[in-house]
């Protein structure tokens, strides 16, 4: 499969028996990190990337630019698909149309845009508002329209946040009506019960994506009984960023009350294991490839190179 376009895989990916577990990523360092835990698919986050380019909540303060370079670094950081966060489409259905373009020509295997009122916010936040069905069915349009002039294998989700704005109704509907336009998937956000899930997964005939968050508004559930539910794709979408934080956090205040010791070495991820994840030896191969020997004995002082010196 490494051998097929990205989003070519994605769809073998998705035609292939059982759930997808697909973890939320933030950069190209957490999505590195989770191709090398063995995962197939990666779910960028925009939650994440207001955090990690401001540390502010996801209120709509990213804008189109930040969102599509952090899908592009994510995208060249693996080789395995990534999906976006493409948020509302970051305006009309024009701004729909070049939002899939941009994204798809950025690496993306597919994205999801959802229906939420600019500026939008996170999905399990209160306070969120909605466009009509009418509008974000023609996004919808528009999106499938730049999909079909690029590549017909980019995934194209709708994810609805009519839930808590409109009732699951209305929600149920809307995603219905997506699917009648040809969206590949659907993403019906916060659901706050089983039973919403259950609803959801009997009557909406598409692949389903759900999305769980540690303290958010969707009980926590296995991969297995989300399965059994009917979802296809499931996303832990903020927990490489909450594990990063609560890590982080716990060092570095130890750190800061303690001084620099040994006894952190087990929460570290070292030098030359670091140096694994960022693939130093790539950098040394093309030295070694490219560089004149002239140069590369004057670089390293005629020294022997490890990997990860």
């Amino acid at each position: 499969m490494t051998q097929l376009r990205k989003t070519t895989q994605f769809r073998k990916l998705l035609e292939r028996p059982g759930a997808l577990v697909a973890p939320g990523v933030y950069d190209a360092l957490s999505a590195r990190i989770c191709e090398m835990a063995g995962f197939e698919v990666v779910q960028h986050s925009g939650y994440g990337t207001a955090a990690v380019l401001l540390a502010r909540p996801d209120v709509g303060l990213i804008g189109f630019a930040e969102m599509c370079a952090q899908v592009r670094n994510i995208a060249h950081a693996v080789n395995i698909p990534v999906l976006g966060d493409s948020d509302n489409g970051f305006g009309n259905a024009v701004n729909a149309f070049y939002t899939v373009r941009e994204y798809c020509l950025a690496g993306a295997a597919g994205l999801f845009m959802e229906d939420q009122v600019a500026p939008k916010r996170c999905g399990h936040m209160a306070g969120k508002q909605v466009v009509s069905r009418e509008e974000m069915l023609g996004k919808l349009k528009a999106a499938l329209d730049a999909r079909g002039e690029l590549d017909p294998d980019f995934v194209v989700m709708y994810r609805t946040d009519a839930l808590a704005v409109n009732g699951l109704d209305d929600a149920i509907d809307r995603a219905k009506a997506a699917v009648d336009v040809g969206v590949d998937m659907i993403f019906v956000e916060a659901l706050e019960t089983r039973a919403q899930m259950e609803r959801v997964a009997r009557e909406v005939h598409a692949p389903l994506m759900l999305n769980l968050i540690e303290g958010g508004k969707t009980p926590l559930v296995t991969v297995k009984e989300a399965e059994s539910m009917g979802f296809k794709y499931i996303v832990p979408a903020l927990t490489s960023l909450y594990a990063a934080a609560r890590g982080m956090l716990d060092v570095m205040r130890a750190v800061r009350e303690e001084g620099v010791s040994e006894k952190y070495l087990d929460r570290l991820c070292v030098f030359k294991d670091f140096a694994k994840i960022v693939r130093l030896d790539d950098i040394r191969s093309k030295e070694d490839a490219y560089l004149p020997k002239d140069v590369l004995e004057s670089k390293y002082h005629g020294n022997t190179r490890i990997v990860a010196e």
